[in-house]
């Protein structure tokens, strides 16, 4: 077990460096990380910057290694980020979004968010708790927005409901309609979905367009400013070329490019 726990330490400390971040690509050696065990000891990765503030947030027991890549691009392009790390299986919501607000603070400059999945609805959560630190725009990459038609499914499993921890447990459909707070107004929001399920392994649990994990009306939230999709699977999404544009457009813009595999609609 302890072996399995290290691997991903090592894949990912093997792989050689690359010598400079393109604005648009994440070098193999960063989309590996999102294999990256969550530790105890991580810390919010700040990287300076003139312009203004980016907070990511990565997904359920994952840590902020996830985002690196897309942290690096963001910070390349005059942001300042500070990629959190946040105990996703251990904590509740509530618990998550008040250690997330310790660990930020507040900002002169307009503070955006990036999550990816489960780090979407702590940004719910956080805005609802402290919402003088989510004074920017949000961007939230394949969020289960309708909570999680999976852990609906492994909630009657006692071992998956340990794996899941009170975190993830937190993702039921039930817990998020009705226990998780929709975004103020203020905030201009998009949304990115995949829908290249890239696996067959929750076809009987998840509606028919997914990325494999979330259901593309599963990210849906009332208010949105824009939503788009895109063929890609849940785990690597992030880590896409045309996702990374779109963040970066709707960082600047307020809004999404024309492209992917569908609409632009709302």
């Amino acid at each position: 077990m302890r072996t399995l726990y290290w691997l991903p330490l090592f894949l990912t400390s093997c792989v050689a460096q690359h010598p400079q971040i393109s604005l648009k690509t994440i070098p193999i050696h960063q989309k590996l990380k999102v294999f990256h065990p969550p530790v105890p000891w991580s810390r919010p990765v700040v990287k300076k910057a003139e312009g203004d503030r980016v907070v990511l947030l990565h997904g359920l027991w994952q840590s902020n290694h996830a985002l690196e890549g897309l942290a690096d691009i963001l910070n390349r392009e005059g942001y300042e980020t500070v990629n959190v790390p946040y105990r996703s299986f251990r904590d509740t919501l509530p618990e998550i979004a008040a250690k997330v607000a310790d660990m930020i603070g507040t900002s002169e400059k307009p503070t955006h968010f990036v999550s990816h999945s489960m780090g979407g609805i702590v940004i719910r959560q956080l805005a609802h708790q402290s919402p003088e630190l989510v004074t920017g725009r949000i961007v939230m990459i394949a969020p289960p927005n309708q909570g999680s038609e999976i852990i609906d499914w492994l909630g009657d499993c006692p071992f998956a409901r340990w794996v899941l921890g009170r975190g993830g447990m937190s993702l039921s459909t039930e817990n998020v309609r009705t226990s998780v707070p929709d975004l103020p107004a203020a905030n201009e929001t998009g949304i990115i979905m995949g829908t290249r399920p890239g696996h067959a392994l929750f076809r009987h649990v998840l509606p028919a367009e997914n990325d494999g994990t979330v259901s593309v009306g599963g990210g849906r939230l009332p208010g949105l400013t824009d939503f788009t999709t895109t063929p890609a699977s849940h785990l690597f999404i992030h880590t896409k070329p045309e996702v990374i544009a779109q963040v970066r457009t709707f960082l600047k813009e307020g809004k999404f490019k024309l492209f992917g595999d569908g609409p632009r609609a709302l």
